[in-house]
């Protein structure tokens, strides 16, 4: 699998679901109270993912063609030819699209994922505070994943990396917190 295999993807994988699941942690824990039921969180959580996903491929996207280009010319420079239509620029736009894509994509599944919950509350499967005690777990277990992931292929402790991760979450939960009291 290619996120698994290229460096620079698995690296902009990590990173991007993590956003995304954070993003959403935060709109939860800071906004699930005051907007009071699910269909309003699932329109602000389906937003944020669409916007961290368009923000994610367009990024990239263009970062990623700003540097194919330099690395381009300065590999013209060093062959004192041009590399137009080459496969070494084919190979290079393939690139770009797959690395778009990963960034696209990471974010907004990290933001849909803990959103779950409030569909099964609008459907009428579980209440709104199981909705929002589900999403804040799920977050966190997404996290501890991520964690473990991270701690597996650094060969550390898994658990350690975990650590961080839910660290990460419980700030994010904390300042989301502190900023909806002093909002209301």
């Amino acid at each position: 699998m290619y996120v698994l295999n290229d460096p620079i993807a698995r690296r902009y994988f990590v990173m991007n679901f993590f956003d995304g699941i954070m993003t959403t942690f935060g709109m939860v824990v800071g906004g699930a109270v005051s907007i009071g039921n699910s269909l309003g969180v699932l329109r602000a959580g389906i937003g944020a993912s669409i916007a961290i996903m368009m923000s994610g491929f367009f990024g990239a996207y263009m970062s990623e063609k700003a540097e194919q280009k330099l690395e381009l010319r300065e590999l013209e420079k060093l062959l004192l030819r041009p590399l137009n239509g080459t496969i070494l620029e084919k190979r290079g736009q393939e690139k770009i699209m797959r690395l778009a894509i990963i960034d696209a994509v990471s974010p907004f599944f990290g933001a849909i994922i803990p959103i779950i919950p409030f569909f099964l509350n609008l459907w009428g499967f579980i209440s709104y505070n199981l909705a929002i005690i589900s999403s804040l777990g799920l977050s966190f277990l997404l996290l501890i994943s991520l964690g473990v992931y991270l701690g597996r292929l650094m060969d550390e402790s898994p658990w350690k990396s975990a650590l961080v991760f839910a660290i990460g979450g419980l700030i994010v939960g904390l300042l989301s917190s502190v900023f909806e009291h002093f909002i209301n």
